[in-house]
């Protein structure tokens, strides 16, 4: 009776202890699965906004149009044809060749006779130029980077050109309205900047464009 429980014992003993093997590496094999799949495949999480954004071609500033060419009157969008005084080759004398000269008159050869006679006399020496004198203060200023404006429309509202003041505004971009006359009438312009170079120029305007700000390069 002892020797048949002394068996019963050692063969729980001995499945138990199989079955925590077997567990053990199915347990193994799901983790080298796992990390597998991690590796190989790529995250869908992957945050959108970490990407490169497109980068968009602007057009060239100096080619930038007048904003408010829709303002001005008739008479001021048209040109004139430059105007001014023709000059004309004089005609040669006729009876001579291209080639040609006209033969010496003899008051002519009296007075070159004449001048070879006489001594030429030494100039007298000039005197030398003063030295150009440096004032304190009034040195060359040195060259400034160049400042760029944009405008964001140009409205005969005031309250249309404060709103579009406002949305810029909270883009983080300097903004101010400047009142203006055009033809007798009234008009209020957006103006966006200072900009310190082209770069950050473009990059304001691209930031305008993104929130469906239409805006133009002008001068300061």
């Amino acid at each position: 009776m002892a020797r048949t429980r002394s068996k019963s014992t050692k063969a729980k003993s001995g499945s138990t202890l199989f079955g925590i093997l077997i567990g053990l590496i199915f347990g193994l094999a799901a983790a080298v699965a796992v990390a597998l799949f991690v590796t190989q495949v790529p995250m869908p999480f992957v945050d959108k906004a970490s990407r490169d954004p497109a980068k968009t071609l602007l057009p060239d500033v100096r080619n930038a149009p007048d904003p408010n060419l829709g303002l001005y009157g008739k008479d001021s969008a048209a040109g004139s044809a430059p105007t001014g005084p023709t000059m004309t080759a004089p005609s040669p004398l006729p009876g001579l060749a291209d080639n040609d000269t006209p033969p010496p008159q003899k008051g002519n050869l009296d007075s070159l006779i004449a001048s070879l006679t006489t001594v030429d006399k030494p100039a007298p020496p000039q005197a030398a130029a003063p030295a150009a004198t440096r004032v304190p203060g009034t040195e060359a200023p040195a060259n400034t980077q160049t400042t760029y404006y944009l405008q964001a429309g140009a409205f005969r509202s005031a309250e249309d050109a404060e709103a579009v003041k406002a949305r810029i505004l909270l883009l983080g971009l300097p903004a101010e309205v400047q009142k203006g006359q055009s033809n007798g009438n009234a008009i209020n312009r957006v103006r966006v900047g200072p900009f310190k170079g082209i770069d950050e120029m473009n990059r304001s305007r691209a930031r305008l464009g993104e929130e469906k700000i239409e805006s133009t390069v002008v001068r300061p």
